[in-house]
């Protein structure tokens, strides 16, 4: 007696269904930032649809509003116009609130200020303190190697109100002399002078 064998189509919605649930974290892989979750399928939109996904829990970290961080770009940019600087704010977890690249900045620089400020709140202080840290402790001159997202620079600030994390502001390309830090304090003025006057803010 033969065996019918099923048709291959009548497996597609199973084998799409299969591929969203291992779909590649690339977050938990280490190789992408925080709040990317890499690219789906290879980057090629799959040809028969699953299921469709369960709507997500919505998880927002603390976190300065847009307008302030716009605000804070600004500002540091104002400062130093004679540097082709990129700005990013992140949230109280390194995810990116804003990248910020003035004209006539190479776009490199915003990626770079988010790895600054992503370093900041990793180790919950300002990157200077952390790149001071790789020169006297082994160990977190490995831990920073090992994350390909970890850049212990000076530039970053860590924001904070009420004791309570809310994000950093980082600069990059601020160069030559390593003004960084120099031109994230324009920025980070603007952020402190808002959050005493409101108390404390965060989405």
């Amino acid at each position: 007696m033969q065996t019918k064998t099923p048709k291959v189509s009548a497996w597609l919605p199973w084998l799409a269904a299969a591929a969203l649930v291992a779909m590649p974290d690339a977050h938990a892989a280490g190789t992408a930032l925080p709040g990317d979750r890499g690219r789906p399928f290879d980057g090629i939109f799959p040809v028969v649809a699953g299921p469709p996904r369960p709507r997500e829990a919505l998880h927002l970290a603390p976190a300065i509003p847009l307008e302030l961080a716009v605000k804070a770009a600004r500002a540091v940019s104002e400062a130093c116009p004679q540097y082709p600087l990129g700005v990013a704010v992140t949230d109280a977890e390194g995810v990116a609130k804003l990248i910020y690249v003035p004209d006539r900045s190479e776009s490199w620089h915003g990626y770079s200020a988010v790895r600054k400020a992503y370093t900041a709140v990793t180790f919950g202080a300002d990157s200077s303190a952390v790149m001071q840290r790789t020169r006297q402790e082994p160990e977190v001159a490995a831990r920073v190697k090992a994350d390909p997202n970890l850049q212990a620079f000076s530039g970053a600030l860590l924001i904070r109100s009420g004791g309570k994390v809310l994000g950093a502001i980082a600069v990059s390309g601020a160069e030559p002399g390593g003004h960084d830090e120099e031109c994230a304090r324009a920025g980070m003025a603007v952020i402190s002078k808002e959050l005493t006057a409101n108390a404390g803010i965060s989405r």
